[in-house]
């Protein structure tokens, strides 16, 4: 129980409730995620369904209720509370496929008019003229954002603001964005500016990683962050405190009220350094994944959020629980979720005075972000895809080696190949396309290869791993790019007017000098790899880094990030890269275009804060310059093996030996052999001596 000094009592529908002095009511808000995608690229719902040894149309039929009426009824089931409201996220791929359902009358045309709840569900408001169902910002393809380059972000939100607003209505585009599986990056920033976007989702748990103090725990599922990412100061220092949630899946503490209030996020410009920013809304890691098993009820909403309450005293910037998990999946896509649970929840919140449910908007106009409350997020995604690794490693999974066998790596190269004949086409053609073209891939050779591009970067191509023919899909869509641009080209007499397409630089390990999910520090040695390509040839790849002179990035300043950089950084270091080629999986399918992997090592440096960029030049001499990274290199690891003497027990005079093994525990060539003699009983039974290696 819970005891207060002084308590306020208001009437609410008719009883009277208590909520104590000081204390805010906490907001809670929803996102359902509702996605299907295009199965197999270029084809139909009905000619991709003999790929697969399920039902395609099955898939969608049994997911009627979210696509159609149940989220109308969840809201509609609050309209006597002011700000009430719920966030959507319909992905373009979705909308096709049910107009692809509509229009061959299955199951007795069971989808006629299946947008129309959505569409009449736009015309409700809240108090202050905000859409209680927004049908939020998303990428139309369920794309993966930080992995996209700039051009590819703004075609696919582009593609989604003109399939929305035919299908839905509803005036203008949300100014916010739901990222396909909460992936956030700060690199995304200027693309969802450029287009309108003022507000992202971000899961909460890569706001506490960046901070200082963060309480890790391998239990997670994520090693713990890498210290360039922890720039924010310490929430407990700063009135806040660390808790621990109980009641659910919560293996990390969480900061409270820090985690949970929307902050500014910013991207500099590296050539200019320009900043533009956007507003960052935490969606609450462990909160959105137990109200994805069921809603309330099965989600003890008010036993967990008691654990925060009381932190919750600021009436500017009051603590927002945004409850985030897909919409159509397991007991969040349930008709009891939608109907008695979320009812239930209203009723229940209707009488409580200590929580609020508020539609995002509502929640950013009532109490918006303050200028200079600026931080930094990690990199990563939510809890359900790699636990938000920050190297998106469902995406990036297998051998990344040079010459390593991995579908994942091999889609991405097929795909940076195809990129850069579609961005060509299109600096040749003036970049002018026609968004109808794009959707139906009825336009000029520009659209439709603009179509197929966008297409082969769906995320669930490289979601479902090993599975029907997912590894082969980006390699399908990204030939039918191919084949469109370079006709296209041809026909210009093939111009090449752009820089190489160079993927976003990664790095191994990811902890250089500090602990990943082993038992011995990593190497403090790292590689910087990529993927690169361009139609005319490279004339050159290299990797450009140098090192910071005190160890801190401070959000105040800017050099950091600037190729020019100033005093508080060292020169840039330039070496080669070299390349290798991508050994295609037999699954994948052959490509007609592959970037070639390039990767540099990076050694000798140890505790320093290390910045670096590639650069990639073409033979025409077109520059590409990627995003300028951060990572913190610890002492760590052994760099070259190491010796250790070892004296056997029981002790014989003079005896020792030497053992030399890598970061990871592995005894090098070389080491003298080492014989474990062992026994019981004060040495009265001996057991035969066993070699360690």
């Amino acid at each position: 129980m819970r005891f207060f000094e002084a308590l306020v009592c208001t009437g609410v529908l008719g009883s009277t409730v208590c909520a104590s002095a000081g204390q805010e009511p906490i907001q809670i808000g929803f996102l359902w995620h509702m996605h299907q995608p295009r199965y197999v690229p270029g084809k139909t719902i009905f000619e991709a369904n003999p790929f697969f040894s399920f039902s395609v149309p099955d898939i969608h039929n049994q997911r009627f209720g979210p696509y159609t009426s149940w989220p109308r009824d969840a809201v509609d089931s609050g309209l006597g509370l002011a700000h009430l409201g719920a966030n959507v996220s319909f992905s373009g791929s979705l909308i096709t496929n049910l107009n692809e359902l509509e229009q061959a009358g299955i199951n007795g045309g069971m989808w006629n008019n299946w947008e129309s709840d959505y569409a009449a569900a736009q015309t409700s408001l809240t108090t202050l003229g905000n859409k209680r169902l927004e049908m939020i910002g998303f990428a139309h393809h369920h794309a993966l954002l930080p992995l996209l380059d700039t051009r590819d972000i703004r075609k696919q939100i582009q593609l989604h603001k003109y399939v929305q607003s035919i299908t839905f209505g509803g005036g203008a585009y949300s100014k916010g964005i739901f990222p396909p599986e909460t992936a956030f990056a700060q690199r995304i920033i200027p693309a969802l500016v450029a287009e309108g976007i003022e507000w992202a989702i971000v899961d909460n748990v890569h706001f506490d990683r960046a901070c200082e103090g963060y309480p890790h725990t391998n239990d997670t599922g994520m090693f713990a962050p890498n210290k360039a990412d922890q720039i924010n100061p310490d929430p407990a220092l700063n009135g806040g405190r660390w808790v621990q949630l109980n009641n659910l899946w919560a293996p990390s503490r969480v900061s409270v009220p820090f985690g949970y209030q929307p902050h500014l996020v910013q991207w500099v410009d590296p050539e200019t350094g320009a900043v533009d920013q956007m507003t960052a809304v935490p969606a609450a890691r462990y909160e959105g994944n137990e109200d994805g098993r069921g809603g309330y009820g099965a989600f003890l909403y008010d036993q967990v959020m008691d654990a925060y309450l009381q932190d919750n005293t600021d009436p500017d910037h009051p603590m927002y629980v945004l409850l985030h998990h897909d919409g159509d999946n397991f007991g969040g896509g349930s008709e009891a979720y939608y109907h008695h649970n979320f009812q239930s929840m209203v009723n229940w919140v209707s009488g409580d005075p200590n929580y609020e449910v508020s539609s995002t908007q509502d929640y950013l106009d009532r109490f918006p972000v303050a200028a200079g409350d600026v931080i930094h997020v990690e990199n990563g995604s939510w809890a359900g895809a790699d636990s938000g690794d920050p190297e998106f490693k469902k995406w990036l999974g297998g051998d990344v080696s040079a010459g390593g066998l991995s579908p994942d790596i091999n889609s991405w190269a097929v795909l940076v190949a195809a990129r850069n004949r579609v961005y060509t086409l299109d600096d040749a053609m003036g970049g002018t396309t026609n968004m109808a073209g794009i959707l139906y891939q009825t336009g000029n050779t520009l659209d439709r290869a603009w179509s197929h591009l966008l297409e082969a970067s769906a995320s669930d191509y490289w979601y479902w791993d090993g599975t029907e023919v997912w590894d082969s899909n980006v390699t399908t869509g990204s030939n039918l790019a191919v084949i469109e641009a370079e006709a296209g080209l041809a026909g210009l007499g093939n111009p090449d007017p752009t820089g190489p397409t160079v993927f976003v630089p990664q790095r191994e390990p990811y902890n250089p000098g500090g602990m990943e999910f082993g038992v011995t520090p990593e190497s403090s040695d790292f590689q910087v790899w990529t993927l690169v390509d361009d139609m005319s040839g490279l004339q050159s790849v290299n990797l450009k880094w140098r090192v910071d002179g005190d160890g801190v990035n401070p959000i105040a300043s800017i050099q950091n990030e600037t190729f020019a950089g100033g005093p508080e950084v060292g020169a840039w270091n330039t070496q080669d890269m070299s390349s290798a080629i991508v050994p295609t999986p037999a699954q994948s399918g052959s490509a007609i275009r592959k970037a070639m992997r390039f990767g540099s090592m990076i050694t000798g440096q140890q505790d320093v804060l290390i910045d670096y960029y590639v650069q990639a030049i073409d033979t025409n001499g077109n520059v590409t310059n990627s995003d300028i990274q951060h990572v913190w290199v610890g002492a760590g690891g052994v760099n070259g093996g190491t010796g250790v003497s070892i004296n056997p027990d029981p002790p014989q005079a003079g005896s020792s030996v030497t053992v030399s093994y890598d970061a990871n525990g592995t005894v090098l060539d070389g080491s003298d052999p080492v014989w474990i003699h062992y026994g019981f009983n004060n040495w009265g039974t001996v057991l035969p001596d066993v070699q360690m290696d």
